[in-house]
């Protein structure tokens, strides 16, 4: 009796449960309770507002260190081929990291409100899909240097004596090329034409994406320089397991807690180690970024449009970036279903991905016009953090977009104060977080049958893939440039193919959608996905 009632309680109420097409109907099922183990679901506001605060400020320290990486990455390319001296080269440097912040900021607001986003819990930051495109755009010294008239790079630095100029003249070509992109993103998103592609995923071709997503993150903490400074890492990846997962078992607001904690007391120790004289070379706290501040008495940074100078257009450019917002477009819609499948959420509805998508190409956009070094996308650290601090209240995402904007976007003290923070402990942090996004790939894999032959093989095949190609990526090279007036194309191919969560997205969504598999089977009418 208790089993044929408890079916029927099932049956009724996978027949009462309606497709959510509005995000007022996914926000009202996202607010039922009780919640199985999230402290603050999307709905929630934290206890206090001084909660919500620090609550806001750990996610800020959470993609910090990719956020600063990517302007660092940029200075250096641009110091490199234009010889730009590293006196110089920190003060742009300074202000392109303040741009960043300023920037992701702006677009994490954006993307939280469900009028402009998706209404998600995501925070938005510098995508490293766009590197390869800058680095491309940053070495065609020659076609930068025609386009200002000069017939060499060597002419063109010789005719440019002021290295500051020579870097801004750099920069108005990155910024043009984002700028240019990003009305692609906008115009894909609010259409709704990316928004259409839901129709298509199922956890099938979702959850090998998002383990790629997680997977092709393993060399974040060797960018860290954590190798050397090991102890460094290890202190943060012991502090966060005895406060997230020993400790904050049993006491809820020190897992809330865990990541900022961890963070200061790994850099508390750092410091002292470092004014002792015990902590060098990668370990050691990094003064001298506050030491310039001081020097130079450059404390706040106002936003200004077009801090260097009106952007320039090359088609070439144009095109290429294309492939860098494709596959930052295809990772942030696997990131939508991560981020709701992480937050006891239902899936993201056909307009909050493309509202999402949007608004990302929004705040491309916006920061492309306040001089970013590189375009926004959501942020798979801070997706993490919704698994190790049971927080994904849009409410302390929303302060922490401000406290984004505002710290790290105006107060350029605070940003050379932050960018002291030694490597290997965003390693350290790095080593605990993107575990957990392969993890949520795999429970959405979890939905189909995977006892299906047709699932094993289209779920192998797409994360091998997403592994091997952009290994292979690089031999392109001769013949993307052996096409002549048609290698914009090859590399836009070149740069999706660098992208592991993109050919893993392609690859799976293209055989679970031509090879016969029953809704059933693909994962389609799971309670979770539905």
């Amino acid at each position: 009796m208790f089993t044929v009632s408890g079916i029927m309680a099932s049956d009724t109420s996978e027949v009462q449960r309606k497709k959510l097409t509005t995000f007022e109907e996914w926000r009202k099922e996202a607010a039922k309770g009780p919640k199985k183990w999230m402290i603050y679901g999307t709905e929630d506001k934290p206890e206090s507002f001084i909660e919500t605060i620090f609550l806001g400020l750990q996610q800020y320290f959470i993609m910090f260190g990719a956020t600063v990486a990517v302007p660092l990455i940029v200075g250096g390319w641009i110091a490199q081929y234009y010889q730009i001296p590293d006196n110089v080269m920190r003060l742009v440097t300074t202000d392109l990291i303040t741009i960043q912040f300023l920037g992701a900021g702006i677009a994490t607001l954006l993307q939280t409100w469900h009028k402009t986003g998706s209404g998600l819990p995501i925070v938005q930051g510098s995508s490293f899909s766009f590197l390869g495109t800058l680095f491309a755009i940053i070495s065609s010294t020659n076609i930068i240097a025609l386009s200002e008239g000069y017939g060499s790079v060597k002419a063109f630095i010789a005719a440019v004596p002021d290295p500051w100029l020579r870097a801004s003249i750099v920069l108005r070509y990155t910024t043009g090329a984002i700028i240019a992109g990003s009305f692609f993103e906008i115009a894909l998103g609010y259409s709704g034409v990316m928004g259409k592609i839901k129709k298509v995923l199922t956890p099938v071709s979702i959850g090998p994406t998002i383990i790629i997503i997680g997977l092709s993150l393993y060399g974040a903490p060797s960018a860290m320089h954590t190798a050397e400074g090991w102890w460094e890492a290890g202190l943060v990846v012991t502090f966060i397991v005895l406060f997230n997962q020993i400790i904050g078992r049993k006491h809820v607001k020190i897992q809330m807690f865990s990541i900022i904690t961890s963070l200061f007391l790994a850099w508390f120790i750092a410091a002292l180690l470092t004014i002792g004289g015990y902590a060098t070379g990668v370990t050691a706290v990094n003064w001298g970024p506050l030491v310039n501040i001081v020097q130079k008495n450059y404390y706040i940074r106002a936003p200004v449009p077009f801090p260097w100078g009106i952007p320039k257009f090359v088609p070439a450019f144009a095109l290429g970036i294309l492939a860098a917002y494709l596959a930052s477009m295809v990772e942030s819609v696997g990131d939508y279903h991560s981020v709701a499948r992480m937050s006891e959420a239902p899936p993201p509805t056909e307009w909050m991905i493309s509202k999402g998508l949007g608004a990302e190409g929004v705040g491309c956009l916006i920061g492309g016009i306040f001089g970013a070094a590189g375009g926004y996308t959501s942020y798979s650290e801070n997706i993490g953090s919704i698994g190790l601090t049971r927080v994904a209240s849009r409410y302390v995402f929303q302060w922490g977009a401000v406290l984004i904007l505002f710290l790290g976007g105006m107060i350029t003290a605070w940003g050379a104060f932050m960018s002291s923070m030694p490597g290997p402990i965003v390693g350290g942090l790095y080593l605990v977080v993107f575990g957990l996004i392969a993890a949520i790939g795999v429970s959405i894999v979890s939905m189909a049958d995977m006892k299906s032959s047709r699932n094993l093989f289209i779920i192998g095949l797409a994360m091998f893939w997403g592994l091997a190609v952009p290994q292979m990526a690089s031999s392109m090279t001769p013949w993307v440039q052996s096409l002549g007036w048609w290698a914009w194309a090859g590399e836009i191919l070149q740069v999706i193919a660098e992208t592991g969560m993109a050919v893993a997205a392609i690859v799976a969504i293209i055989l679970d959608n031509i090879i016969p598999g029953t809704p059933e089977e693909r994962g389609m009418l799971h309670p979770d996905w539905k």
